[in-house]
């Protein structure tokens, strides 16, 4: 009976408390110097964390106990523990660091310097620069391939795509692409990279294998960065200059639809529900929520100044 009674206790104590943690989406507020939390389960901010130096793109860990984010000002990135939300370390990397991402390992951290015209590798234990690699002029957006691999990086300035072999930490190839690109994506193959086009208004689908373009897309004004979402059967584009995102059907890699968000969209990043999509509003100071199945606007969340969240937001 005894043992018949703690198995009940354990059953009710199993299934009451939350199988997983909500996922947090962590949004860079680069005008008041803070990250807002936000709870997506809550559909709401939950926390505030100082942050300064002008944040601007962020990462997160694999494991999702760190989230990275670069700092131009402070000429580098800080580290945020998610349990204690709170920064636990600042590390100098560059005068222009600015995007920022991680390996699928987590071992390595990537950030872009801007003024420099290269990619800095940092070890994430020490988090000492143990490479510097240089690509093209004024680098921005980053990703890493699903199989850890390769490192992608948009060269604003060179209208070009770096390609970086991560076994040995060296450029492998450089794709001409269309004019100043910043932000990119991958898809879970990592076979095509969907690459955002500030001045052309299109998005450059390059093969990644070769590095050949196969497609370009016309957009709306001034795209800024992209996501992939249901299955990567569509692309999800932030238009600044219009208050737009375009939706794009990557099978026949047409534009279908527009979507009305905030003032100045700007990061965008995809739940891991991979329903739901997530947008910064720079001039709003807002995050839109969109269904991509009934590409609607679902919620819209007040954050912080000025919100970037240029990169990979989503953690644990």
């Amino acid at each position: 009976m005894k043992c018949h009674v703690v198995a009940i206790a354990i059953a009710a104590t199993f299934f009451t408390a939350p199988l997983a943690a909500s996922p947090f989406a962590y949004i860079s507020n680069q005008l008041d110097d803070s990250i807002s939390i936000i709870d997506t389960e809550q559909g709401k901010v939950v926390d505030t964390i100082r942050v300064y130096g002008k944040p601007a793109g962020v990462a997160v860990a694999p494991v999702g106990d760190k989230v990275y984010v670069s700092t131009p000002e402070a000429k580098g990135f800080a580290v945020i523990d998610v349990k204690k939300r709170e920064v636990i370390a600042t590390v100098a990397v560059s005068d222009g660091a600015l995007g920022i991402t991680v390996g699928a390992d987590g071992k390595r951290i990537f950030v872009a310097d801007w003024y420099n015209n290269n990619v800095d590798v940092i070890d994430a234990e020490s988090l000492k620069v143990i490479k510097t690699i240089p690509v093209g002029e004024s680098p921005s957006g980053l990703v890493v391939s699903p199989d850890n691999r390769w490192l992608y990086v948009a060269n604003r300035l060179s209208d070009s795509v770096s390609k970086i072999d991560l076994n040995t930490l060296t450029l492998n190839k450089t794709a001409l692409v269309g004019s100043h690109p910043f932000g990119l994506t991958i898809d879970a193959r990592g076979e095509r990279i969907y690459i955002a086009n500030v001045q052309s208004d299109n998005v450059t689908v390059l093969e990644t294998r070769r590095m050949l373009p196969i497609a370009t897309v016309k957009v709306n004004t001034l795209p800024y960065a992209c996501a992939l979402v249901l299955n990567d059967s569509r692309l999800l584009v932030t238009n600044q200059d219009d208050g737009s995102v375009s939706v794009i059907d990557t099978a026949t890699l047409k534009e279908t639809a527009l979507i009305e968000v905030g003032n100045k969209p700007e990061g965008i990043n995809t739940h891991p529900d991979d329903r739901h999509v997530y947008v910064a509003n720079w001039f709003d100071n807002t995050v839109s929520i969109i269904d991509a199945k009934t590409l609607k606007v679902i919620d819209t969340i007040k954050t912080g100044k000025g919100s970037r969240a240029f990169g990979q937001f989503f953690g644990k």
